[in-house]
């Protein structure tokens, strides 16, 4: 991929620049964090005679964007800024004190393998020794000329002694040789693991760019380098919550916020600064525009028959344009920008860059909740529990992940929701299978009605019951639903007993709720009924 180059410094790729460069390692020191995306900072310290330099940066990635950086040098005055992405030197690099580690850990292992080796050789030399004068006596033959009995016995003595001699010598050396077999396999086991850790620890090798940096001064220059630039799309952060609900006299609820931080810039991050943002560059940053609406009435042209065979196919190829379709769509409510949020982790962090998602810890939110039964019989066995909440902390809780917990105990992981300041939302803490829901259709006629007219008709009665069998007093939401209609000849009635606490619950048309204090081993029972009437000839759906 072409990168761009400013041409305003591209004399300086030439040989001079070399004559009074000052080269720099500049790591992350700092970084803000988007939803996608993130601003590096990175810092060196600089010190430097009077006069013009060029400073020279070349451990920044091969992504870096160029519209993006920003250089500030203290104590000297700042000239042209390239950016250069081929033919870069090498950057200079200084392990860290923990790679340094693994590295001579490396080493020592691989030191005492040859050690052992040479060990192990040495004790097998003389088992080639010991098994070389067996060879040698093996060879020998008896004297040719007439022995007496007497020196022939201590011939074979002799030869005996020493081929016994021999081999065990041999055998010796071999199973001590053999006893270095298990050192060196765990070495080599070793060796695997030390070999493992330096290769996690060691930054990610490829291809780099380099920045240049003119600056003069008249007085001799001790400062910092500081240079920042964006990432839209290789860092981010995500939040993840524990909430824990107890429940009881005085009820409670608790939300642990975490975070997730991953990266992929190509580098590790060292010891960085982390600040957390809910700013989103990569949204939509500017409202969007409307366009004038146009309308207009006309006679109803008849239908034309549709031309059959050959010119069916031209005919549609030179149909007119419709008019557009406009959709008003209901919006889903946010809290984007305008109501940005940044959090600073309070002490630096490493992450290493594409292998890990660091988890870190912010801060723990307490809530006082109105806890509930919801039922809704018409779809479930039982009630569940419930938490009606007001975010009385003056912030957003930005949505995301969350484990939810009941008296300690694990119940869940849903989506927690975006829950701006001061705004109320209700939580699910899994169902209570104590508190049992039945829907029993009683009646149910469909026909029709009339004696000089006749309309469609059709009546429904239901009874919706919760039971509680738990040793303990549930305050019940109990909910259902009866038919609406919105045209006027589609008439449509119904009744409630007991009636109703609230006829539209959360807004929605022909969704009912009780509410009732719900005592240990008592039972709540709901009537619901509604007729249907609509024209003849015409179609309920």
């Amino acid at each position: 991929m072409t990168k761009p180059i400013f041409a305003a410094a591209i004399f300086l790729i030439a040989s001079p620049l070399w004559a009074d460069t000052i080269p720099l390692s500049a790591p992350v020191t700092a970084a803000t964090l988007y939803s996608n995306g993130a601003t590096l900072t990175r810092t060196a310290p600089l010190s430097a005679p009077a006069g013009d330099h060029d400073i020279l940066i070349t451990n920044l990635p091969e992504s870096i964007d160029p519209t993006t950086v920003r250089v500030t040098i203290d104590g000297a005055q700042l000239g042209a800024v390239t950016v250069r992405y081929a033919k870069v030197p090498p950057a200079p690099r200084a392990d860290g004190a923990t790679l340094a580690a693994a590295k001579a850990e490396v080493k020592r292992i691989e030191a005492e393998i040859l050690t052992t080796r040479d060990q192990q050789a040495d004790i097998r030399m003389q088992a080639d020794a010991a098994n070389a004068r067996l060879s040698y006596l093996s060879r020998l033959q008896s004297p040719q000329d007439t022995t007496t009995p007497e020196a022939l016995t201590q011939t074979l003595a002799v030869i005996g002694q020493e081929t016994l001699r021999a081999r065990q010598e041999a055998a010796s050396a071999e199973r001590s040789a053999r006893q270095f077999d298990t050192s060196l396999n765990d070495l080599a086991k070793a060796l695997a693991d030390a070999r493992a850790a330096e290769q996690s620890l060691t930054p990610p090798e490829g291809e780099k760019s380099m920045l240049v940096a003119q600056v003069s001064s008249e007085h001799p220059i001790k400062g910092t380098v500081t240079l920042t630039h964006r990432t839209d799309w290789d860092a981010t952060w995500q939040p993840v919550y524990d909430v824990h609900l107890t429940t009881g006299d005085t009820p409670a609820l608790r939300i642990n916020r975490n975070v997730f931080v991953f990266q992929d810039t190509g580098e590790d991050w060292t010891d960085v600064d982390v600040t957390l943002s809910t700013s989103r560059p990569d949204a939509q940053t500017a409202p969007s525009s409307l366009a004038p609406w146009r309308r207009r009435i006309e006679v109803p042209q008849p239908v034309m028959p549709k031309p059959q065979g050959r010119l069916a196919m031209s005919d549609e190829a030179e149909a007119p344009m419709a008019e557009p379709v406009i959709s008003e769509a209901a919006a889903t409510p946010t809290f984007d920008d305008g109501i940005n949020a940044t959090y600073v982790y309070p002490t630096p962090v490493s992450i290493t860059s594409g292998t890990e998602a660091l988890r870190l810890a912010l801060d723990t939110l307490e809530i006082a909740p109105n806890v509930y039964a919801l039922a809704n019989p018409m779809r479930d066995e039982t009630a569940f529990v419930m938490t009606e909440l007001i975010n009385t902390t003056d912030e957003l809780i930005l949505n995301g992940e969350a484990d939810f917990y009941l008296n300690g105990t694990f119940v869940t992981q849903g989506l927690l929701p975006l829950v701006a300041a001061s705004d109320t939302v209700d939580l699910s803490f899994g169902a209570i299978p104590g508190l049992r829901l039945s829907d029993t259709v009683t009646n149910r006629i469909t026909g029709d009605k009339g004696v000089l007219t006749t309309r469609n008709e059709q009546a429904e009665t239901r009874v919706l019951s919760a039971e509680n069998l738990t040793d303990q007093t549930w305050t019940l939401r109990m909910i259902g639903r009866v038919p609406y209609s919105e045209q006027q000849d589609l008439v449509i009635a119904h009744q409630a007993k007991p009636a109703t606490d609230n006829s539209q619950y959360k807004d929605q048309r022909g969704i009912l709720m009780w509410t009732r204090e719900l005592g240990a081993q008592e039972s709540f029972k709901a009537e619901l009924s509604h007729t249907i009437q609509w024209p003849p000839k015409m179609v309920l759906r």
